[in-house]
C-alpha cells in the first residue's frame, strides 16, 4: 500500500517555467497528480518578504517555515529545495513526526558560489565569508536534519555521500526529464550554426566559450553563433569576442520554454562548456532538439551524455578541446547527424513520468523511516 498521498513542493523561487527551477518541480508535480498524488507547490511569490538580496536570503529558512507550518499539516512529504528547509525540517521532526522532509538540491552552492567580480577586493571578500557563514552551512544543515537528500545528478550525490552530510541509503537522484515540445521539424542535414544557451558568466564556462567560438568562427565562416537568454547586456556580450566574428553571433534575451525549443530546433551544435552543473536542463532539451552537444563531465554531462556516442566531451577550461569538437562536427556532418539522431532518442525516454518516479521512490523510502522514527 502507498504511504505517500500528499505532497508539499517548496522553493523559494518565482513559478516561472523559462527557468528550470520552475519547471523540474512543476512537471513532476503533474506526474504525480496523475498518480493520484495531491500536490501543492509553494513558490517565492506565496512566502512573506522582507526586501531584496541579503535580507531575504538571512530570513529564508524562517520565511519558508511559516509558510509550511500553514500549508503542510496534514502532508506526508515536504520536499524543499536548497538551503531554506533545515529550519522546518527540524521542527517538524518534532511537531510533524510522521512527515518525512526532503532536502531537494537544484546544484550544490559551494559549486556555484556569487562572485561580485568587478566589484572591489573588499566586496568579493564579504561576499566569500557571508555564503560560507550562512548559506553553505544552511545548505549542509537541511541536507542533514532531511530524511532524505534529493539530487539531480549522480554527482552531487555522490559527493554528500563522500562528505558526510548524509549517508547512501538517504540519498536519491532523479534525473529531470524533457518536453516533447522540444522536438524539432527541422532536417538535421540543414541545419549548420552553433547556440549557446543560459546565463553568460564564468560558472558556465563563457570565457571558455568566448575564446573556442572565437577561434571556430574564424576557422568556418558561414557558421553562425547565437546566445539564448545570457542574462547580460548584448554589448557585454560582444566585448566578450574579437571584432573580427561580432558581426556573426546574435544575442537573444529570455524567451518562454516553447519559443526556446523553436529557436533551438534550428541550430546544429550546442557548446555548454559549463564548470559546474546541478542537471543542466538544456543539455537534454538540446538533445531532444536534434542538436550534437558539445558540454562538459558534470550534471547532465554525466548521467546522459556518452562521449562519441550521443554528444561529446571536452575538459573543464579547455577553450582548445572545445574548439575542436564543435569544429569537429561542424566538418564532419555524418558524425554530427550520428551524435544528433542517438540525442534525440536518449532524450526522447526520459519522460516527466520516469521522474516523477524516480522521486516518488525516494519520497517512499524517506516515509517509511518517518514512520519508524523512535519516540514517536
Amino acid at each position: 500500500m502507498r504511504s505517500v498521498n500528499k505532497v508539499v513542493l517548496a522553493g523559494d523561487f518565482p513559478r516561472d517555467e523559462r527557468r528550470g527551477s520552475a519547471r523540474v518541480p512543476l512537471r513532476t508535480a503533474a506526474e504525480l497528480e496523475r498518480l493520484g498524488i495531491a500536490v501543492t507547490c509553494v513558490f517565492s511569490e506565496e512566502l512573506w518578504r522582507t526586501g531584496r538580496g541579503r535580507a531575504d536570503e538571512l530570513t529564508g529558512p524562517a520565511r519558508m517555515a511559516a509558510r509550511l507550518a500553514a500549508v503542510a499539516a496534514d502532508a506526508d512529504v515536504v520536499d524543499i529545495a536548497g538551503f531554506d528547509g533545515w529550519l522546518y525540517a527540524r521542527a517538524a521532526h518534532w511537531l510533524r513526526p510522521r512527515q518525512a522532509v526532503i532536502a531537494r538540491s537544484n546544484g550544490l552552492w559551494m559549486h556555484g558560489m556569487d562572485r561580485p567580480a568587478g566589484r572591489g577586493a573588499a566586496r568579493e571578500l564579504a561576499s566569500d565569508l557571508y555564503q560560507r557563514l550562512f548559506l553553505l552551512r544552511w545548505e549542509r544543515a537541511s541536507i542533514a536534519a532531511a530524511d532524505a537528500a534529493l539530487f539531480m545528478c549522480s554527482g552531487d550525490a555522490d559527493e554528500v555521500v563522500r562528505m558526510g552530510w548524509q549517508t547512501a541509503d538517504r540519498v536519491g537522484v532523479a534525473n529531470p526529464a524533457v518536453d516533447d515540445f522540444f522536438a524539432s521539424p527541422v532536417p538535421l542535414d540543414s541545419r549548420r550554426d552553433v547556440a549557446f544557451v543560459g546565463t553568460f558568466f564564468e560558472r558556465k564556462g563563457s570565457e571558455v566559450a568566448a575564446a573556442a567560438m572565437a577561434a571556430v568562427l574564424r576557422d568556418h565562416p558561414k557558421v553562425g553563433f547565437t546566445l539564448l537568454g545570457p542574462g547580460i547586456p548584448e554589448a557585454d556580450v560582444r566585448a566578450r569576442f574579437d571584432a573580427s566574428v561580432q558581426a556573426r553571433i546574435t544575442v537573444v534575451d529570455v524567451v518562454p520554454a516553447s519559443e526556446l525549443a523553436r529557436r533551438l530546433g534550428e541550430f546544429a551544435v550546442l557548446v555548454f562548456p559549463t564548470r559546474y552543473e546541478g542537471f543542466g536542463l538544456v543539455v537534454l532539451e538540446a538533445m531532444r532538439a536534434g542538436l550534437a552537444v558539445v558540454t562538459t563531465p558534470t550534471g547532465a554531462g554525466v548521467d546522459v551524455v556518452r562521449d562519441g556516442e550521443n554528444g561529446l566531451i571536452v575538459p573543464f577550461g579547455d577553450a582548445g578541446a572545445t574548439a575542436r569538437a564543435v569544429g569537429r562536427v561542424l566538418v564532419d556532418s555524418n558524425l554530427r547527424m550520428k551524435l544528433a539522431r542517438a540525442a534525440v532518442e536518449e532524450a526522447r525516454a526520459r519522460t516527466w513520468a520516469r521522474t516523477a518516479a524516480e522521486v516518488l521512490a525516494v519520497y517512499e523510502r524517506a516515509r517509511a523511516r518517518a514512520l519508524r522514527r523512535p519516540g514517536h
